[in-house]
């Protein structure tokens, strides 16, 4: 009974000796209030005081024994000594320590959930005193992380005292490194200066990979004066890449281009004859690494009148190449035609239909198409074989103008657009026309 009176006097609550003389003038539930009491004073004193004025997190190198630098981590210094001491000595499970010290992913749109799973790492206490997290995958260059610690959960804290302290939150990064901007806009189709008021298309080319968005975002047609031109694509932007994302295919809007259409007929074509427009590409429009490009570019042309005349391969003109040699065979064009389909829908067979297999290229400003034959030409009869499909600037394929359908009727818009999208894929090749020739 001594020890209790000499307990509660320690620590501030006055027992008197007759309170404690006999069990029969201090009942026992009033005597275990007192050494409850006793004990909870007793613990309250014992608890330590935690300043965590002192804690700075920050996300730097970690030293490696070869050059001094090695993957970047979380470190959180200025914790109290005993803790950390205690740390030290006391070993954590994973789970304890994720959630004294935890490490998630900032979402793009810059929210940082704590219900994310957290980052994968390893938790150490280094030899200054500081708490370290090293992720078990480099931190990305440029995101942002949140991190969270957790005081209460430091090991050897009385439990009031625990309660007492709150978490302890920031955002670290690392700096992007230098952008490397080495992609560009490599070259434009049509290459000439002037297409028809009822231009269908354009390419771009790049000069490597770009991430798959929608193009149209970094795309402005401006007039002569400088302005933009309202609404002039067709705006599926992201569906026109080809395989490689090397070359991007803008479609001007056959809504606006086919007459009797309701676009026509409110907004008119998106180029009008004898004006001058540019088309500005924004350098910001990014690569497949992220990267922007390298310059703006911009291309300059002139409109003339609308080409609504189907194309006519009785028109078209060959120069053929000596047998034996391996001289380009050389087909001219009385108008430019679409560079990508004449790229493939366009060859040469031999009088056994076996295909002749060599480089084909485009020039004068897409008004030809040459092949360098793989091997040297042999004496006999050959034809020009085309794919209908192939186009002018303004769609007409041979045969058949993109003003007017199969049957005859002016489409509408949905179908238009349905009918542009199949161009652009390439669409089925269709039937073929032949122009014979004989080499000697």
């Amino acid at each position: 009974m001594a020890s209790v009176m000499e307990a509660a006097r320690d620590n501030g609550v006055r027992v008197t000796p007759s309170q404690c003389q006999n069990r029969g003038s201090v009942g026992l539930g009033r005597l275990a209030s007192v050494v409850g009491l006793c004990a909870l004073v007793t613990g309250c004193a014992r608890a330590p005081v935690v300043d965590l004025s002192a804690v700075s997190i920050t996300v730097s190198a970690m030293p490696d024994d070869t050059d001094d630098s090695g993957p970047a981590t979380v470190q959180v210094v200025g914790l109290p000594v005993a803790q950390v001491d205690t740390l030290r000595n006391d070993g954590l499970t994973a789970q304890q320590w994720s959630e004294l010290l935890r490490v998630t992913v900032v979402m793009e749109d810059g929210t940082a959930d704590s219900d994310l799973p957290a980052v994968l790492g390893s938790h150490t206490v280094d030899e200054n005193g500081s708490l370290r997290f090293t992720p078990m995958f480099p931190f990305d260059a440029g995101r942002s992380y949140a991190v969270r610690l957790d005081p209460s959960r430091l090991p050897g804290l009385d439990g009031t005292a625990g309660d007492t302290l709150t978490a302890v939150k920031t955002l670290v990064s690392l700096p992007k490194s230098d952008v490397q901007r080495t992609t560009v806009v490599d070259r434009i189709f049509p290459s000439g200066d002037r297409v028809p008021e009822n231009q269908l298309k354009l390419y771009l080319h790049f000069s490597a990979p770009m991430s798959h968005v929608d193009g149209l975002a970094y795309l402005t047609l401006q007039d002569e004066r400088g302005r933009d031109v309202d609404a002039p694509f067709l705006p599926f932007g992201t569906e026109f890449w080809n395989a490689d994302h090397t070359r991007y295919t803008v479609f001007f809007d056959p809504g606006r281009i086919k007459q009797g259409l309701e676009l026509n007929a409110q907004l008119g074509r998106s180029l009008r004859a004898g004006e001058t427009y540019a088309l500005v590409v924004d350098p910001a429009w990014p690569d497949a690494q992220g990267n922007p490009l390298q310059a703006p570019f911009e291309k300059r042309f002139s409109v003339g009148p609308a080409d609504a005349v189907p194309l006519d391969h009785t028109t078209w003109r060959l120069r053929v190449p000596a047998a034996g040699s391996t001289q380009r065979l050389v087909v001219s064009f009385p108008e430019p035609l679409d560079h990508a389909l004449m790229q493939r829908a366009i060859g040469v067979e031999t009088a056994a239909g076996e295909p002749v297999h060599g480089e084909v290229e485009s020039g004068s400003w897409e008004t030809r198409w040459l092949l360098t034959p793989a091997r040297p030409w042999v004496a006999g009869t050959y034809a020009l074989v085309a794919s209908t499909i192939v186009e002018d600037l303004a769609g007409n394929q041979i045969g058949i103008p993109f003003e007017v359908t199969e049957r005859g009727a002016v489409p509408d818009a949905r179908s238009s657009s349905r009918e542009a999208g199949a161009r652009a894929s390439g669409g089925p090749h269709g039937e073929t026309v032949s122009i014979p020739f004989e080499i000697r």
